[in-house]
């Protein structure tokens, strides 16, 4: 199992970033290697993302589940797929919540995850876990500020 606790600054009022958030292509563009495909009849939809441990890289391909409340500015994500190989297959949920931060003013997500990993590949990313989430919470804080500021203009 691999759990993330994980904060990310935005320089943003909390509304601006949750409707961000509230929009999966947008969030989809703030991560790196990720894709979304199509929206099937139950609000569910097709994602993608390419993830590099150390020299291998790995597409994973997954079923999305999005349960969005505006009021408390909080989302579920849940997610079920396999890699490309589909020796490889994973079960996640994730939490976010959207706050008001007052110094530097803006915004602040947490966010909480669980992953469970299963078959050939599972050993490789559990191992490789920490640092490949360190790094993708570091490039989703840089495009998700930077897609702030074009909010901003």
């Amino acid at each position: 199992m691999i759990e993330v606790n994980e904060q990310v600054y935005a320089p943003a009022a909390p509304q601006t970033v949750w409707e961000l958030l509230s929009h999966p292509e947008a969030v989809v563009d703030c991560v790196p290697g990720a894709s979304i495909g199509e929206t099937h009849e139950d609000g569910t939809f097709d994602a993608g993302v390419i993830v590099k441990f150390g020299p291998a890289k790995v597409t994973f391909k997954a079923r999305v589940g999005l349960e969005l409340d505006a009021a408390t500015m909080t989302g579920k994500v849940s997610s079920r797929g396999k890699d490309n190989q589909g020796g490889t297959r994973f079960n996640a949920s994730m939490t976010f919540k959207v706050l008001e931060q007052g110094e530097p003013a803006g915004s602040l997500v947490e966010i909480a995850a669980k992953v469970e990993i299963s078959g050939r590949l599972s050993s490789v990313v559990e191992a490789g876990a920490g640092m490949v989430v360190k790094k993708m919470t570091a490039d989703f804080s840089e495009r998700l500020a930077a897609k702030c500021a074009e909010l901003k203009v």
